[in-house]
């Protein structure tokens, strides 16, 4: 059920350690107990609507798919030394190996 307007009231029930807690930061903040708890509530809200910040792995993971990515280059620019076309010739592939790519990845999600 949608609220079109702020309620006025709710009951809560909670426990010494919660209510010690709202006092404490209620205090930290120089402003009543209410204020405090529906501050807090606000920012936990808006806090669950962010995406969680990155775990170690994830960095772990982007630090390999930058090293991935280097090593990617440097087999390119190898190549390119020697073949017919010289320089350029992977970028004029680009769209083909693109397009292979695709086919590829259609593949392996219908197996």
């Amino acid at each position: 059920m949608a609220l079109t307007e702020p309620l006025t009231f709710m009951h809560l029930r909670l426990s010494a350690g919660e209510i010690e807690a709202a006092r404490a930061l209620a205090a930290e903040l120089g402003i009543p107990v209410a204020p405090a708890v529906r501050r807090l509530i606000r920012e936990a809200a808006a806090q669950r609507r962010q995406p969680p910040p990155a775990s170690p792995s994830t960095r772990v993971d982007t630090e390999l798919n930058l090293h991935l990515l280097v090593a990617i280059e440097q087999v390119i620019a190898l190549i390119e030394s020697f073949v017919p076309g010289g320089p350029g010739t992977a970028q004029r592939l680009l769209p083909e190996a693109v397009l292979a790519a695709q086919r590829r990845m259609e593949l392996e999600g219908e197996a």
